[in-house]
């Protein structure tokens, strides 16, 4: 018998019956616990690039300065390796 109701129904209704799994939606909803995690997973991110923005500018500078400095220090002399 249940062969005969799987060959007469349409396919929407088969899959339905037959893939009934996980807890209700009321029951699988995520509250403000998820939302609460969420803003924060998305808050730190946001912290974390702006910190890291600020670290490689100033390590860009850093270098800059320094390269200019040894510059200074060689007396102005192109280095014959670099060409």
């Amino acid at each position: 018998m249940g062969m005969e109701i799987l060959a007469n129904a349409p396919l929407a209704q088969v899959v339905a019956q037959t893939q009934e799994f996980g807890p209700e939606r009321d029951q699988a909803m995520a509250g403000p616990f998820g939302l609460f995690v969420t803003v924060f997973l998305v808050v730190v991110t946001v912290l974390l690039v702006r910190g890291m923005n600020k670290h490689v500018r100033r390590l860009n500078e850093r270098v800059a300065r320094e390269a200019a400095e040894a510059r200074a220090a060689d007396g102005g002399q192109d280095d014959p390796a670099r060409a």
